[in-house]
């Protein structure tokens, strides 16, 4: 008879329950540290004919925890806690209960399960996000230079173009180097802020420079960006969050997947539908809706069908513009399954038929 085995982990220590099919079950207590845990289910498996399944909760270390205890046991399973609760719903909560549900959801083949990229994959996201949130701390310190230059009567700079061209920087340093009266002490600020405004300019510089290279062995890469107003960005975040195409049935479950399919509220005769899920990782839809906004300028078949949802009111624009984010990623789907390149004539004809 197998054994499932359900973690509650935290920072100080990790409740077990170990759960068997006659409705059995033994709890125990251990360190949140690997060799613990490893060493507990090496015992476990001591003098034990059959199979041990375990299954623990979604979190910050799962995947370091996926990678260290996956050869100890026969099968692995990261749960989401989130759908769980709406399987398995008790009045009383706490480590030895939660350890229990997840052990017998395990057993009744009824655990919701978190898909686990690989090692790779989960580091290749990671950098993708790391350099997304690099980018939104350059935006902000920009911005505290425009106002710290507003507050002194600055209101726009020396030179002609933009605040960021090499002659305004050159100048904003100047003025840093000026010589500093008692209540001038903004110089200081200012200082601090083009020094960090360089810094994640090289940041952002090193790891673009890193992304491209491993973009650049990714067969998926160069399908992905024939389409028009796809660039590295956006192919690189699709696919690392995409990983294996071949997991998703249909287009769907696709966009499903990523939360760019609409809510629906459908009970008897009446049915809505209303904003969309927003289910899955906000980066890939984030970068989704910036391309097509790009890709309705450059494609006559995407723009068409912009237009087509858009019906003149400038109040769908939104509306319109995720429409075409998710009939961008039903292309990407689409291609990566085929391995073709973008082919206009043939979206052109999708859309119509699907009008």
């Amino acid at each position: 008879m197998d054994k499932y085995i359900g973690f509650d982990i935290d920072c100080k220590k990790t409740v077990v329950c170990v759960f068997k099919k006659d409705g059995s079950c033994k709890y125990d207590t251990i360190g949140p540290d690997i060799d613990s845990m490893k060493k507990f289910l090496l015992n476990q498996k001591k003098g034990f004919s059959g199979k041990t399944h375990l299954v623990f909760e979604v979190s910050g270390q799962s995947g370091f925890l996926y990678d260290s205890l996956i050869d100890s046991v026969d099968s692995l399973t990261v749960a989401n806690p989130s759908k769980m609760t709406w399987i398995f719903r008790t009045a009383k909560k706490n480590d030895r209960i939660d350890a229990y549900k997840m052990a017998k959801l395990l057993c009744m083949d009824e655990m919701p399960a978190v898909y686990m990229p690989s090692k790779e994959v989960r580091q290749w996201r990671e950098t993708i996000l790391h350099r997304k949130k690099t980018v939104t701390r350059l935006v902000q310190v920009k911005n505290r230079i425009r106002a710290t230059f507003k507050g002194q009567g600055y209101n726009k700079p020396l030179h002609k173009g933009g605040w960021w061209k090499k002659s305004n920087l050159l100048w904003m340093r100047e003025i840093c180097l000026q010589d500093m009266s008692e209540f001038d002490l903004w110089h200081l600020h200012l200082s601090n802020l083009l020094d960090e405004f360089d810094l994640l300019n090289m940041q952002i510089k090193n790891i673009t420079a890193y992304l491209d290279r491993y973009l650049d062995t990714q067969p998926g890469g160069k399908l992905l960006m024939s389409i028009p107003g796809v660039g590295p960005r956006t192919a690189e975040t699709v696919l690392a969050y995409t990983d294996d195409v071949s997991r998703f049935d249909n287009f769907k479950q696709y966009c499903s997947y990523f939360g760019m399919v609409p809510k629906l509220d459908e009970s008897g005769s009446c049915r809505r539908l209303g904003h969309i899920t927003k289910h899955g990782p906000s980066a890939v839809r984030w970068v989704v809706c910036e391309s097509s906004w790009m890709a309705i300028r450059k494609s006559k078949a995407l723009n068409a069908f912009y237009e087509r949802v858009r019906c003149g009111q400038d109040g769908r624009k939104k509306i319109a513009i995720v429409a075409v984010g998710r009939k961008l990623l039903s292309i990407m789907r689409a291609m990566l399954i085929s391995g073709e390149l973008y082919n206009e004539e043939l979206v052109e004809r999708m859309l119509k038929q699907a009008a």
